[in-house]
């Protein structure tokens, strides 16, 4: 009985598909200095990963709510779901030059081969008038996947 379950737990095992890991090097908008550089594709998530590219300070992620960042792709939004090396706001942290991070969201339809990230509420209102924030938002618009 225990020898089936192995077979069949490897067999299950060897049909899920492999991360499929894509470099992307886009610079966020607004001049900050963050540059996407990576992005892995899985059955359960999009691990979106970036980089500082001088130091900063005070970054922090909205996990929830109106504030929390999406991947926006085909007319969707695709929830931020936590991630790695980042604070959750309140809390705040800093990065020096080329530290990384790690965002996680649902995952991407294999289809898309095109979306965006934006830094939520902020983020959009920054796009439409971006004169009228003095928070410079993550966003990373028309990020094109292979």
């Amino acid at each position: 009985m225990r020898i089936a379950a192995l077979l069949c737990s490897a067999l299950m095992l060897g049909s899920i598909p492999p991360a499929a890991a894509e470099i992307v090097l886009q610079a966020a908008e607004n001049k900050v200095p963050v540059t996407m550089i990576e992005v892995i594709r899985t059955p359960r998530h999009t691990e979106i990963r970036l980089q500082a590219q001088a130091a900063l300070t005070g970054v922090c992620w909205t996990s929830q709510g109106t504030d929390s960042p999406y991947l926006l792709a085909g007319g969707r939004r695709y929830r931020f779901l936590g991630g790695d090396g980042i604070a959750a706001c309140p809390a705040v942290r800093g990065y020096v030059a080329r530290e990384s991070m790690a965002l996680r969201f649902e995952p991407l339809e294999p289809q898309v081969k095109e979306f965006s990230l934006v830094e939520g509420q902020g983020g959009e209102n920054q796009m439409i008038d971006p004169a009228s924030s003095k928070t410079r938002f993550w966003n990373f618009l028309r990020v094109k996947l292979k």
